[in-house]
């Protein structure tokens, strides 16, 4: 069963660092008053999000989120599509990677929505709370899938030549002038292993 998509509240805030931030909040006071197994989804599409300190979002975070009634509170689900700004692990260039992140959370309520009563704390602790406005925040949700989502060794492209280890020329762009360096036998194993590793 599905609530009217009024009921739901897109606000704007500003992020604690001072930074200007766009925030996925949605007032789910009339979901919370319904039944279990009562549900909605709506649209994601939030301009200038800055996810986190480190992190360059390149353009709009875009998806979609459903918000099902259960026992404890909300299981929320969804997907965002966003392009983010990395550096290549093997040339140090900044190049533009497109993602694709599923999401699941949790959230428990903090306030009751009938009486107005505050609910004792969450005793999971991978839990996020509805807050005393009866709001849930998917920023934080999103931005730890994210997280999650960047592979360890980020590449611009999978054959990335990398940089010349003396002059650092980007090889890329071609050969450069040095002359191989001369490799300890005994160390040439763990060198094809280390190379295989970061082509994995």
């Amino acid at each position: 069963m599905h609530i009217a998509l009024a009921y739901f509240i897109r606000n704007r805030n500003r992020h604690p660092i001072g930074k200007e931030m766009h925030f996925m909040i949605f007032n789910v006071a009339q979901l919370m008053k319904s039944p279990v197994g009562t549900s909605l989804t709506a649209d994601i599409l939030e301009e200038n999000v800055l996810l986190d300190e480190e992190l360059k979002v390149i353009g709009p975070i875009a998806g979609r989120v459903r918000m099902r009634r259960i026992n404890q509170g909300l299981l929320v689900d969804g997907r965002v599509d966003l392009t983010l700004e990395l550096s290549c692990t093997r040339c140090l260039k900044q190049f533009e990677q497109p993602m694709h992140v599923p999401f699941e959370e949790r959230f428990y309520p903090t306030i009751d929505v009938i009486t107005g009563a505050p609910l004792p704390p969450a005793e999971e602790e991978d839990v996020f709370p509805i807050d005393d406005h009866h709001q849930i925040d998917l920023t934080e949700a999103i931005r730890q899938q994210v997280l999650l989502n960047i592979p360890m060794v980020t590449l611009c492209k999978e054959d990335c030549a990398g940089l010349c280890s003396q002059c650092g020329h980007d090889l890329n762009l071609g050969p450069c002038d040095c002359k191989p360096d001369e490799v300890d036998e005994r160390f040439s194993v763990l060198n094809t292993l280390l190379q295989n590793g970061l082509q994995a």
